[in-house]
C-alpha cells in the first residue's frame, strides 16, 4: 500500500495581478478574470525550475522532519525543464541533499502530477521506503509577453508529496491515459531534435502554443469522465474533489456535467493561475491544510493536459478504512 504522509508547496514571492499585465489593452486585461476566473498569477525572478522544486521539498523536510538521506526515490514532474537534460531532478537532488536517492523527470504535462503519484505508489509497492514527487512548473519563461491567447493564464510555482507506506490518506486507485492523436495541440515547437536550434526560422517557434478551444473540449469531457470513472470503480462518493486549475469555466462545466455541486470543488485558480503539472498537487497541499480536510474522507484528483494526456486519482484518509 502506498500512502501520502505530507505535502508542501513553493510560490514565488512576485505576484502579477492582471492590472499589471500593461502589455495588454485594458479591455482585454477585463476579460481574463472573466474567462478563466484568474485575477493574479506568480512570476518566478532569476529562479529556475530546480529552484523552486527544491524550495518545495525543502517545506516538505520542514513540515515533515524526515532526514533526506531516507529518500529513496525523487520523481520531478514538470514540462519546463531547466534543460533539455540532465533531469532537473537531479540538480534539485543536490540542492537537498537527497544522497541516497535516485532523481528523475516525467513529463506529462499538465497531467504530471497525477503521473508522478501512480509511478511513486508503484515504487513503494515494490519495496522503496520514502519517494518524493516535486512537480514544479516555470512557464512564464516559455511564453510570449505578448500573446493574450497564452501569456495570462499560466504562472510558476512548485509542490512536493512524500509518499511512503503508511501516511495519512492511501492512495486506493490511479488511471492515466493519453491520446498520442492530440500531440501538437499543447506544445512548444523548437528546442528538440524534431525542431533544433539550428533549424529554428521564427522566434515565435521557442514559446508554448495551444490550441485554445480544442483544449477546453478536452478537458471538459476528460474531466468529467475521470471523475465519473473513479467514483464507479471505487464505489464511493467524493467528499472533495480537486481538479487541475486551469481556467475557473472549466471546472464549473465538470461540476454541470457531472451534477455535483460546484461546492465540492477546491478551487485556487484566481491566486495561482494555470501551473500545469505543479496546479493540482498545490492545490491538494492547500486543502490539506485548510479546516474542511479534517471533515472529510475521500478526495478525487482529476488532470488533463498536453500528449494529449489525462488522469485520477482516488485518496482515503486511513483514520476510515474499514
Amino acid at each position: 500500500m502506498a500512502f501520502i504522509v505530507n505535502t508542501a508547496q513553493y510560490l514565488p514571492s512576485n505576484e502579477i495581478s492582471n492590472h499589471d499585465l500593461t502589455q495588454f489593452p485594458p479591455k482585454y486585461r477585463q476579460l481574463i478574470e472573466e474567462k478563466a476566473g484568474i485575477k493574479t498569477r506568480r512570476h518566478v525572478t532569476d529562479e529556475c525550475t530546480s529552484d523552486i522544486g527544491a524550495l518545495a521539498v525543502k517545506q516538505l523536510f520542514h513540515k515533515t522532519g524526515i532526514d533526506p538521506a531516507k529518500i529513496d526515490v525523487l520523481i520531478c514532474a514538470t514540462s519546463s525543464p531547466d534543460r533539455i537534460h540532465p533531469a532537473t531532478a537531479t540538480r534539485i537532488q543536490e540542492i537537498c541533499g537527497l544522497k541516497n536517492a535516485c532523481a528523475f523527470d516525467i513529463n506529462s504535462v499538465c497531467s504530471g502530477g497525477i503521473y508522478g503519484l501512480k509511478i511513486a505508489s508503484s515504487l513503494i509497492k515494490d519495496g522503496a521506503k520514502n519517494v518524493i514527487v516535486a512537480a514544479s512548473e516555470v512557464y512564464s519563461k516559455l511564453l510570449n509577453p505578448k500573446d493574450i491567447a497564452t501569456y495570462p493564464y499560466f504562472g510558476d510555482g512548485a509542490a512536493a508529496v512524500l509518499l511512503s507506506g503508511h501516511g495519512t490518506y492511501e492512495l486506493m486507485d490511479i488511471q492515466l491515459f493519453s491520446d498520442g492523436s492530440g500531440c501538437d495541440v499543447i506544445q512548444v515547437p523548437a528546442g528538440g531534435s524534431m525542431l533544433p536550434a539550428s533549424a529554428v526560422k521564427k522566434e515565435r517557434d521557442y514559446y508554448f502554443s495551444m490550441e485554445g478551444q480544442s483544449v477546453y473540449r478536452f478537458a471538459c469531457e476528460k474531466g468529467s469522465e475521470l471523475i465519473e470513472l473513479l467514483s464507479k470503480r471505487n464505489a464511493v462518493t467524493a467528499d472533495r474533489i480537486i481538479t487541475h486549475q486551469a481556467n475557473l469555466n472549466i471546472i464549473k462545466e465538470i461540476a454541470r456535467r457531472t451534477d455535483i455541486s460546484i461546492e465540492k470543488f477546491f478551487i485556487n485558480v484566481e491566486k495561482y493561475a494555470n501551473t500545469a503539472g505543479a496546479s493540482v498537487l498545490i492545490a491538494l497541499n492547500e486543502y490539506l491544510e485548510s479546516e474542511e480536510a479534517h471533515n472529510e474522507d475521500h478526495v478525487f484528483l482529476a488532470a488533463f493536459g498536453g500528449g494529449l494526456s489525462w488522469g485520477g486519482c482516488y485518496l482515503k484518509k486511513e483514520n476510515d478504512k474499514k
